[in-house]
């Protein structure tokens, strides 16, 4: 009964998985040019900003190292938002708040960094699905293909061999799309968490900084 019922859904043929590995392939890159702009706008002058800031406060220009930061987090606005300017401001806010203990100081920057990180990491789990089972997709196309190349060769044994090589060949091509599409989105993924790592220890690094120079100052 069960056999019966895959059989028939198995002389569906590979057609219809190939469409979908195309959606997945166009909504995949859809969404690598999506994280594209969102690190480029949110990216855009970090390190000049990052060299201001610092010297300001090495300087002792609290107030000239609150506004930098101020500005900074308008401009970028909510939908870009780079892993440091909140997490600046908040601290250099809570000096004025006369807050000077490392550990309060550290979980302020922390809720700031995690909450633009949750951003930053936006999709990438999708591209990692897409890339991990796309080659699947495109195999159980193969599967389905090949069964019914060989239900067709029973039905119509004179067309001999040559039947069934024509339409496993044309099953193989699930799998060849199915990598096609996986290989540009782990490609994708790979760099973007690697983007991610570089922004967030830099993120660390300027943490550090502000909180031993405000804890210092106390």
């Amino acid at each position: 009964m069960l056999s019966h019922l895959f059989l028939g859904f198995s002389l569906l043929g590979a057609e219809w998985v190939l469409y979908i590995l195309i959606f997945l392939s166009i909504f995949s890159v859809a969404l690598m040019f999506e994280r594209a702009g969102f690190y480029k706008n949110a990216s855009r002058g970090i390190e000049e900003f990052r060299k201001q800031l610092r010297d300001s406060v090495s300087s002792g220009e609290w107030d000239r190292a609150t506004q930098l930061a101020l500005n900074r987090s308008q401009n970028q606005g909510a939908q870009s938002p780079d892993l440091e300017a909140a997490m600046a401001l908040a601290l250099l806010n809570a000096r004025k708040d006369t807050v000077s203990r490392t550990d309060v100081l550290t979980e302020i920057a922390s809720d700031h960094v995690m909450r633009a990180r949750v951003k930053w990491e936006k999709n990438l789990s999708v591209l990692a699905t897409i890339g991990n089972n796309a080659p699947f997709i495109g195999l159980f196309g193969t599967v389905l293909g090949i069964i019914k190349a060989f239900h067709d060769l029973s039905q119509q044994a004179a067309t001999g061999v040559s039947g069934v090589t024509a339409g496993v060949s044309e099953a193989l091509i699930a799998t060849a799309v199915g990598i096609l599409v996986a290989i540009p989105a782990v490609v994708a993924f790979n760099l973007y968490q690697r983007r991610n790592k570089v922004a967030l220890n830099e993120a660390e690094a300027l943490k550090s900084f502000l909180v031993g120079k405000i804890a210092g100052a106390k």
